[in-house]
């Protein structure tokens, strides 16, 4: 990972543009294609495109910008294509990166960094469907928020929070660890509080498995339990989905 270290500055949302100001061009790529651009850039990371992937999911948060070379930086966007979808990247290059990375991404639609780039919103809110006044990474979840408003219930949507490494029970060594915790719903009745997920397929996938095991064992040890329903289930029977899990949350009481 060598090729990748550089200098790391933390920023809001909204001084990315200012920070890239420095080179004069920007462009927005997804997880896979921008791993694609980086192998090429440097031949040294073709063997080590695990490794890689796990290093940008480590750095996917707002506000996560590096200065990989004086002509290179890199920035996280968001994840505007909804929960479990690849994330986006932005990336700020000068003149002589400019060819190079039109013919890696067969893109000639190079923005200037002091263009307000496509999918930044003034909300700092990395989803891209709104419903009363909250944000969603899919139509989904929307059903799902409906039905809990409907059951006159306090929730919150698409929580974000952080835990100690240390004590935690997984190793802080850990590459896909970065202390970062995302909820679906934090749901409240009857003085308990539990999470409701809406699991698409990725969440079959090992990795995210793995990811979603090591989150629920950290809630679970404050007493949060975590109810996962398929997006299927939540599409088709919200009203089955809400019973069963308010059936749940009251077995703790």
């Amino acid at each position: 990972m060598a090729d990748l270290k550089g200098t790391e500055r933390v920023a809001e949302s909204n001084p990315l543009v200012a920070l890239g100001g420095k080179l004069p061009y920007s462009l927005e790529l997804k997880t896979p294609k921008l791993l694609d651009v980086l192998m090429a850039l440097f031949p040294s990371l073709t063997q080590d495109r695990k490794k890689t992937n796990n290093f940008l999911y480590s750095k996917s948060r707002p506000g996560f910008y590096l200065e990989i070379r004086d002509f290179l930086h890199l920035a996280y966007a968001d994840q505007r294509d909804g929960h479990g979808t690849p994330h986006w990247w932005r990336l700020f290059f000068d003149d002589r990166l400019q060819s190079r990375i039109e013919e890696l991404t067969k893109s000639n639609a190079l923005v200037r960094v002091s263009e307000k780039p496509t999918g930044q919103t003034n909300t700092g809110v990395n989803a891209p469907y709104e419903w009363g006044g909250m944000y969603f990474r899919s139509k989904v979840e929307i059903i799902i928020a409906e039905e809990l408003n409907r059951r006159g219930l306090l929730f919150f949507a698409n929580v974000r929070g952080r835990f100690g490494l240390e004590g935690s029970p997984v190793s802080a060594a850990s590459s896909l660890v970065n202390g970062r915790i995302e909820l679906d719903f934090l749901v409240f009745h009857q003085g308990q509080c539990a999470i409701l997920e809406v699991d698409g397929g990725h969440h079959q996938q090992k990795t995210q498995a793995h990811l979603d095991s090591i989150r629920n064992r950290i809630l679970l040890r404050e007493g949060i339990v975590t109810v996962h329903f398929t997006t299927e289930e939540c599409a088709s029977n919200a009203s089955d989905v809400v019973n069963e899990f308010l059936g749940i949350l009251r077995a703790k009481v």
